[in-house]
């Protein structure tokens, strides 16, 4: 304990945002009201919260606003703190951080230089979530900066399920950026997966990949079309990766984490060890 009270506060506070900053999916309040006992002060959490942004903006938190899924992310921020702009409602909220609920919504800012190529990928994107996600969240952003539209494209999906001691998350997100007359567009993107697994243990996965391309986009609707089938086609190729290489891992590096056979060299008879132990039980019950 006295090792404790000697760390100074700043360390404390560092140490808070780590934990906070490291917080799986799904766990964002629990590891903060860990993080709560164990300062043992709440003015030290209240310095510590500035990470609550940076953890939201990455995990693409979810919230509901007016009814809609929205996303929390940096390319949505409005102040860089609370307020983010949800572009399926053209609406403003503030985020509860603690809660994961949106407050104080009200009329957003669209840039409208942007909405025709926006609006187009935002309706094909929306038919191939609901195709391959069971339960997504989506954002697309759009903006006209000069001669070139930039599009950001977010996506999130998990599935949560803390009683049966697992959390995961998918996500990934994607940058568009051309020149107002169309022609070619570079399309950069990251994918991610989480899975935290506590079941008498703690396991964490956390792996990722990044891609690019160069994609036609002669008007909207082509442009959009294209864009997702790339989408597609990356996330189909980073699924099957994944899969492959817990295919391999199971053979070789599970298996080699594992003893072949006990130190009797000898293989365990099972199903004689079970029936050994019913007739103790049996014999127990008689005398």
């Amino acid at each position: 304990m006295s090792g404790l009270m000697d760390i100074s506060n700043d360390e404390k506070v560092r140490i808070a945002r780590d934990f906070i900053r490291a917080a799986p999916a799904g766990e964002f309040r629990e590891v903060v009201n860990d993080v709560r006992v164990l300062l043992g002060d709440d003015a030290l959490l209240t310095t510590a919260s500035d990470v609550f942004y940076e953890h939201a903006t990455e995990q693409f938190c979810r919230v509901d606003v007016e009814g809609s899924p929205a996303l929390v992310t940096k390319e949505g921020s409005v102040d860089g703190s609370k307020v983010f702009y949800d572009p399926g409602t053209d609406k403003n909220f503030t985020y509860k951080y603690l809660t994961g609920e949106a407050t104080n919504i009200e009329p957003g800012t669209r840039d409208n230089g942007a909405e025709s190529w926006r609006k187009a990928l935002e309706d094909a994107l929306a038919v191939y979530l609901k195709d391959n996600f069971p339960a997504f969240g989506s954002a697309v952003y759009g903006k006209l900066d000069g001669d070139t539209v930039s599009l950001t494209v977010a996506i999130e999906n998990h599935k949560y399920n803390p009683d049966n001691f697992y959390c995961g998350k998918w996500q990934s997100k994607w940058n568009v950026e051309f020149p107002t007359s169309g022609g070619f567009a570079k399309v950069t993107g990251e994918l991610k997966v989480q899975v935290h697994y506590f079941e008498d243990g703690n396991v964490q996965l956390h792996t990722k990949k990044t891609t690019e391309e160069s994609i036609q986009v002669s008007n909207p609707e082509e442009g959009a079309k294209n864009v997702v089938e790339f989408i597609g086609r990356s996330e189909k190729e980073y699924q099957l990766g994944i899969n492959e290489n817990y295919r391999e891992m199971s053979a070789t590096t599970f298996k080699s984490l594992r003893r072949a056979l006990p130190i009797t060299k000898n293989l365990v008879d099972w199903h004689k060890l079970h029936s050994l132990n019913i007739g103790r039980d049996l014999m127990n019950r008689t005398t």
